[in-house]
């Protein structure tokens, strides 16, 4: 056990010191078993390969490169339209235009940041004309953005059926209901908000009207079709459904909504394939202290003290919650999945919990610490971006937290919520 406290210190430390995710994670393990006194560390150099050696892990590059095509492309401008000519005129209206369009891009990049900031610069304007304060708009969109790992496809997702080797159709089906679940939540608090600031209603938009826009907004709408249909339609795997969806977003992007230069494509493709790069290498990397903490049975050590501690799986999960909700607020959420999946992944077995359910709680409880302060990235991100200091969106995001802790508490309980549509569309 002291060998194990001493490789997670050795990574804090490291990681204070400013040293590269990746890295803190590989030389914590290396330290660790040169100090067990064993020629095991020459053993652990394979093991990054070995991490990022895996036919599942192809996805995650076309996935980054789809939503990188789908934003630059001006393709997210169409699901905006959409989702204000269908929601627009309800009390808190742009609020909801927001989260659904959140929503429907989380259908496409599978990445939590890229939705958090897609749509900056195209609602805001709008919405601060209608009365919403700057700082709740920011929050609204970091929250909005812990969408993208869970609606499917998820990059998070596709990690951690790499780990365990489940079924990443499977995950991404687990995630369809919770996800919803999770944007009507904070449609309801933004319900609220708009009453207490009395946000004005605009008038509804036309039917005649509503349909125009549809069909003008149809084929941005389609590209979450390739993607998810053709995945759980077994004509694809995930990774083939990510090509697609590329070459579609730059057929689309090009054409129909003249967003993509062809001197645009080198940018484009470079941000992805550095985002890819930086992914799997913590793949790799963190393949070296999972080594560690395997040699030294810190999964078996865990099952056996939660065993002591809980006797039932919907314990053990809210064990993990709590555990996941604190250390998440100061942790990268790649580096967080890396590191604990390999640690949690075993009690699913020991106490009976459905995989797919447990990858879904835990990815869960990592994206709420993507916003959570102190660090909060994607809240850093949009507060950024609208040019504000971050700590101005505190008294606005801990509702949205609350609410979102409360979908987490929901699922845990409710396990259906994530293993019911599974059992039906994959047997």
């Amino acid at each position: 056990m002291f060998l194990c406290l001493l490789t997670f210190g050795i990574f804090l430390v490291l990681l204070f010191f400013a040293m590269p995710l990746a890295f803190s994670m590989s030389l914590a393990g290396l330290v660790t078993l040169g100090m067990e006194g064993s020629v095991s560390a020459l053993g652990a150099v394979p093991r990054i390969f070995a991490g990022m050696d895996s036919i599942t892990l192809v996805a995650i590059p076309f996935f980054i490169l789809s939503g990188a095509l789908m934003e630059s492309g001006k393709i997210s401008e169409g699901l905006v339209n959409f989702s204000r000519a269908w929601v627009g005129h309800l009390k808190g209206g742009l609020a909801y235009v927001c989260v659904l369009s959140c929503m429907l891009f989380a259908a496409v990049s599978g990445s939590s940041l890229a939705t958090a900031v897609a749509f900056g610069s195209l609602l805001a304007p709008a919405m601060k004309k209608d009365g919403y304060e700057t700082e709740f708009i920011a929050a609204l969109q970091a929250c909005g953005g812990t969408l993208g790992p869970i609606i499917p496809p998820s990059i998070l997702f596709i990690m951690y059926a790499s780990i365990a080797s489940v079924s990443i159709g499977g995950l991404f089906i687990a995630g369809a209901i919770p996800g919803v679940i999770m944007g009507i939540s904070l449609m309801v608090v933004s319900f609220f908000y708009s009453r207490k600031h009395k946000i004005a209603q605009s008038e509804p938009m036309p039917y005649g009207q509503r349909l125009v826009v549809t069909a003008k907004s149809i084929l941005a709408l389609i590209m979450p079709v390739i993607i998810i249909g053709g995945t759980l339609a077994g004509f694809c795997s995930p990774s083939e459904a990510g090509m697609v969806a590329c070459v579609y977003a730059i057929i689309v992007g090009s054409i129909v909504f003249k967003g993509i230069k062809l001197k645009d494509m080198p940018r484009v493709f470079g941000n992805a394939a550095m985002t890819s790069s930086m992914v799997l290498m913590m793949m790799g990397f963190a393949g070296v202290m999972n080594y560690t903490l395997t040699r030294m049975n810190f999964a078996q050590m865990v099952g056996r003290f939660l065993q002591s501690m809980v006797h039932s799986s919907t314990g053990v999960l809210l064990i993990i919650t709590a555990f996941l909700l604190v250390i998440c607020c100061f942790m990268d959420a790649n580096a967080a999945l890396l590191i604990f999946t390999p640690i949690f992944y075993p009690l699913a077995t020991i106490y009976s919990i459905n995989p797919l359910h447990l990858g879904l709680i835990i990815v869960v409880c990592i994206v709420i610490g993507q916003v959570t302060p102190p660090v909060g990235v994607l809240l850093s991100a949009t507060a950024q971006l609208h040019k504000i200091p971050v700590h101005m969106t505190y008294k606005y995001v801990w509702p949205m937290l609350l609410s979102l802790i409360i979908c987490t508490f929901i699922f845990i309980f409710v396990p259906q919520l994530s293993t019911w549509l599974p059992s039906i569309m994959m047997n």
